[in-house]
C-alpha cells in the first residue's frame, strides 16, 4: 500500500498510554497484525500486476495521455479489453461489449427508454475517469460533458462521456497514437456549426444549397437555400463568429 496505517500507531499509543486496559491493548495487537498481514499480501498482489503488465507498459502509457486517467484505472481498462483491438468489429462494438452505448429504443415516433446495458462490471473504472475528466479545466472530454448535461443530465452526460473516453481508447490502442487534446471550444468554428444546422435541417426532409461569405475577419455570413415541401423556396442567413 502507498500509505500505512501503522506508521500512525505510536503517536496514538502515546496518546492513549495510560487509558487502555490490558485486554484492549491485545485487541489492538491482534488488529495489527492482521493489518501488516494485509498490507503484505496487497505488496505481492501490485507486484504481480506489475510483472504481468511489464510488456504491456506502452499501451498503459498512452492510455495514461487521456485527461484524468491515472495509471491503476489504465491497468484495470487494458487487462479488461486487452491490447489487441482486432477482436472488436470496432468501437462501437467495444463500447456496447462494455455496457456503455444507450438503447435506441423508438416506436411509432415515440422515443421510449434508452438505458444502457448490462456489461463488463469489471470497467467500472471508465464512468469514473469521465467523472474526473469533467472537472478538468479547458479540455474537449469536459466540454463535451457539459454539453450534454445542459440536455439530458449529470447521469447520462457521465456515460455519454465514458462511451466517448472507451472509443478514443479503442482508435488509441488500434493505430498505437497517444490522446490528442482538441481543447474546449473544439466545435465552436464556423464551419462545423454550419454542417450541425445544415444536417439538422435535412433531417427534417429538406434540401439545402449553401453559399458564404465573410465580411469581417471574424464574422462569417452564410446564405442558406432552403428547398420546402411543393417548391416553395426559403432563404436564411446564418451569422457565425
Amino acid at each position: 500500500m502507498k500509505t500505512s496505517l501503522k506508521n500512525k500507531v505510536p503517536e496514538l499509543l502515546e496518546a492513549l498510554d495510560g487509558r487502555m486496559r490490558k485486554h484492549h491493548r491485545m485487541m489492538l495487537g491482534l488488529h495489527l497484525d492482521h493489518l501488516s498481514y494485509v498490507e503484505k499480501q496487497l505488496e505481492k498482489v501490485e507486484s504481480e500486476i506489475d510483472r504481468l503488465l511489464e510488456p504491456y507498459l506502452a499501451s498503459v502509457e498512452l492510455l495514461n495521455t487521456i485527461p484524468e486517467i491515472q495509471k491503476d484505472a489504465s491497468e484495470v481498462i487494458l487487462a479488461e479489453i486487452g491490447n489487441d483491438m482486432s477482436c472488436f468489429g470496432g468501437d462501437p462494438q467495444l463500447a456496447a461489449w462494455a455496457g456503455l452505448s444507450p438503447g435506441n429504443n423508438e416506436s411509432a415516433g415515440k422515443k421510449k427508454s434508452s438505458k444502457i446495458a448490462k456489461g463488463n462490471k469489471s470497467l467500472k473504472a471508465v464512468p469514473q475517469a469521465a467523472w474526473a475528466a469533467s472537472k478538468s479545466k479547458g479540455t474537449r472530454l469536459a466540454s463535451f460533458f457539459y454539453r450534454i448535461q445542459k440536455r439530458r443530465g449529470q447521469k447520462k452526460a457521465t456515460i455519454a462521456t465514458a462511451h466517448l473516453i472507451l472509443r478514443m481508447i479503442y482508435r488509441m490502442l488500434k493505430d498505437k497514437i497517444p490522446y490528442r487534446e482538441a481543447g474546449w471550444d473544439y466545435l465552436t468554428s464556423s464551419t462545423s456549426s454550419v454542417e450541425y444546422w445544415i444536417k439538422k435541417i435535412e433531417a427534417q426532409g429538406f434540401t439545402v444549397k449553401q453559399s458564404a461569405r465573410r465580411i469581417k475577419s471574424s464574422v462569417m455570413v452564410s446564405n442558406v437555400r432552403i428547398s420546402l415541401p411543393f417548391g416553395v423556396m426559403a432563404q436564411a442567413t446564418m451569422f457565425f463568429l
